[in-house]
């Protein structure tokens, strides 16, 4: 039998975004298990070390992926510039990005090292509150290496070259391993910091990962052709642009992380058994989330470079594609979560009753799977045509005007039942996730029959 003609757009784009996609992935999964290595070492020290992290991790989270969606600007602008042949124009969107992460990396690492006063508020314990601020400390140190790394790896991505981040993510992996085995436990003249030594040693991996990326993009002859390392041309113009296309995509990330990490920071208030249980369950599904993410990255530069060719069907038919190809991956996903559940968060803590909760947690993390993959893929879709200010209001909506509250009612209150602890905030999770892809997906089929995208943004990608 014949393949249709939707087949065939279907089976080459998804093995195009696979191309793309699996070196981003590679380095995304390297980037959580980082994540992953810090939240096994420090169970290994004490509940309250690993409670520490968790709670550290719940605060950098939301400002790590705020800054991340402010610098990811840099992607569909170039690619954008990219597809449309302006390659001449390529070297001043990095710079003014570079400039962009240099003060937001400094402003969001000095904020870091002012966090007592939340952590009282949240009413957390004080041992779990002293291993947090020490973490804090060392990670923040890392924050504007991280930003103008960030910058560096969305230029490269948008140039359809994905590999250099996974290499450099995967030394990135080793590197932050080795650091941590010298400050959590002490050695060669640094003190055994326990669990707190997970953020220095992020930190100062942060730093050799900027290096690295660096060094590549300065001495391949494809980027050298663009002429990129040269002296900035800064113009307040080119800034705003900027700000206005990547502020909403900061906020909207911004806004979709801080949810995860308030939700344990109240949680921190029930005892360092419920985060250390929450905490496991939320990094084994931060490492599935990974997937659809490096999809959706895939995705806004295959759109992008699409848009500015001025193909809009094409750019609809790469977004059909990558959501199909999504939710056939979150459906695995999904039935080996609930499979192996038990096993899975066995690797993570020897304690038996944190085993209990995170897997129970882990149920919930089965079910929003495919809530993510839809949520994902429209947002990279919608951020390669440069629609991102309706996208930030929609999310806005379904994370904070809904979920969270609902969260708090139903894991701290008794206004419904009697208080469900982390179990209520995770179904407040399925509900925020459900409706942000609803309102994503709609806004995104309302986008592919205009074929224009963000218009108000329009002007962004002639970068005068």
């Amino acid at each position: 039998m014949e393949t249709s003609g939707a087949s065939r757009i279907f089976f080459r784009e998804t093995r195009i975004l696979l191309r793309l996609a699996i070196p981003v992935w590679i380095g995304q999964l390297a980037f959580t298990a980082a994540g992953f290595a810090d939240t096994l070492m420090s169970g290994r020290v004490s509940a309250v070390d690993l409670a520490g992290v968790a709670m550290g991790t719940g605060i950098w989270v939301p400002v790590y992926f705020g800054m991340n969606g402010l610098l990811l600007a840099v992607s569909p602008m170039v690619a954008q510039l990219f597809g449309a042949g302006h390659k001449e124009k390529i070297a001043d969107v990095v710079h003014h990005g570079l400039l962009l992460a240099l003060v937001t990396g400094l402003g969001l690492g000095l904020l870091l090292q002012g966090m007592a006063p939340l952590l009282d508020f949240m009413a957390a314990p004080e041992a779990v509150i002293s291993v947090v601020l020490l973490y804090l400390k060392g990670f923040g140190l890392g924050l504007p290496a991280m930003a103008a790394y960030l910058v560096l790896k969305s230029f490269s991505e948008a140039m359809g070259d994905t590999r250099p981040q996974m290499v450099i993510s995967l030394m990135g992996l080793v590197w932050n391993v080795v650091l941590n085995f010298v400050f959590i436990y002490g050695g060669f003249g640094v003190p055994a910091l326990g669990g707190a030594g997970c953020g220095w040693a992020t930190g100062l991996t942060f730093w050799s990962m900027l290096v690295c990326m660096a060094l590549y993009l300065g001495h391949s002859r494809r980027y050298k052709a663009l002429n990129w390392v040269r002296l900035p041309r800064f113009r307040y113009q080119q800034m705003m642009d900027l700000l206005r296309l990547g502020g909403p995509i900061g906020l909207t990330l911004f806004m979709e992380a801080s949810i995860f990490g308030c939700i344990t920071l109240f949680i921190g208030s029930l005892g360092a058994i419920a985060v250390a249980g929450h905490q496991v369950a939320m990094n084994y599904s931060a490492l599935v989330y990974s997937i659809p993410l490096s999809l959706s990255t895939a995705i806004t530069v295959r759109v992008g470079q699409a848009v500015g060719r001025r193909e809009s069907q094409a750019a609809m038919q790469t977004a059909w594609s990558g959501m199909g190809l999504s939710l056939g991956i979150a459906a695995l996903t999904l039935t080996l979560t609930l499979a192996f559940r038990h096993g899975i968060v066995a690797l993570y803590t020897p304690d038996a009753v944190v085993r209990s909760l995170a897997a129970g947690l882990l149920v919930f993390g089965a079910l929003y799977q495919l809530s993510d993959a839809v949520m994902t893929t429209s947002l990279g879709a919608l951020r390669g045509f440069k629609d991102t200010a309706v996208p930030m209001r929609l999310t806005f909506v379904a994370y904070w005007g809904i979920a969270m509250p609902l969260g708090y009612t139903l894991g701290m209150t008794d206004v419904f039942f009697p208080a469900m602890g982390p179990a209520g905030f995770w179904i407040s999770l399925i509900t925020g996730l459900t409706l942000a892809a609803l309102f994503l997906l709609l806004r995104l089929l309302r986008v592919g029959r205009s074929g224009k995208g963000g218009q108000n943004q329009g002007r962004v990608a002639s970068l005068r």
